[in-house]
């Protein structure tokens, strides 16, 4: 058998912020000033990778 490595392609708000390395008050506050986009599925909100992504590397051409 092979071994399939899965990535995810959104995040809980607790995966997000494992995965960012940011507090959980940044990323509320990223998501409510929009710079990380979010959506909500039933009652979870979550967080595309890209989004995380692309804050990351913004901020990082920025420095």
């Amino acid at each position: 058998m092979s071994s399939i490595s899965i990535q995810p392609i959104s995040f809980s708000v607790a995966d997000a912020i494992a995965y960012a390395g940011l507090s959980r008050s940044r990323i509320f506050e990223l998501m409510k000033s929009g710079h990380i986009a979010s959506f909500q599925v039933g009652g979870r909100r979550m967080i595309l990778r890209e989004a995380i992504d692309g804050f990351i590397s913004d901020i990082a051409r920025a420095a």
